[in-house]
């Protein structure tokens, strides 16, 4: 590692893109996080402000891609999560702009009063995970058209 490198930890992911391109390879994860022990997860590194992530597809070319071009991001996650997410679990039916659907199940990490899944669209972050049985996916709110409450 040189002086002006960090070490970074390279995690597979299928990025969507809002135009249907679908692109297979690597981000690149810090070893350490910001906000807890460990190091950085994939929706941290999604949630970040730079607009450009590095990403280097299955044929070496390394991309800056704009996060607003994903639409979702399909990953396996890490084997021990670091902590469960607190919330009600509810299922949705998501609709992107162009059409494309995924169903899943989201986790609304909301205080009790305020535990619909409107209210969690409305106030969460940019980027929030989906789960779909053994399919995982992080999905970009910006880019959805409609969700059906499952």
């Amino acid at each position: 590692m040189s002086e002006y490198r960090l070490e970074k930890i390279e995690k597979d992911v299928v990025l969507f893109l809002v135009d249907g391109v679908v692109l297979e390879g690597v981000v690149f994860l810090s070893a350490f996080a910001y906000g807890h022990s460990g190091r950085q997860t994939l929706l941290e590194l999604l949630r970040e402000v730079e607009r450009f992530l590095p990403f280097r597809d299955r044929a070496g070319t390394l991309r800056l891609i704009n996060r607003e071009a994903i639409s979702h991001v399909r990953h396996v996650p890490q084997a021990q999560p670091e902590s469960a997410p607190l919330g009600e679990e509810v299922g949705a039916r998501l609709v992107f702009f162009g059409g494309e659907t995924l169903e899943g199940n989201i986790t609304l990490e909301m205080p009790e009063d305020k535990n619909r899944i409107k209210d969690f669209l409305n106030s969460a972050p940019a980027f929030f995970p989906l789960s779909s049985g053994n399919t995982h996916y992080i999905i970009n709110s910006r880019q959805i058209h409609q969700v059906i409450p499952l």
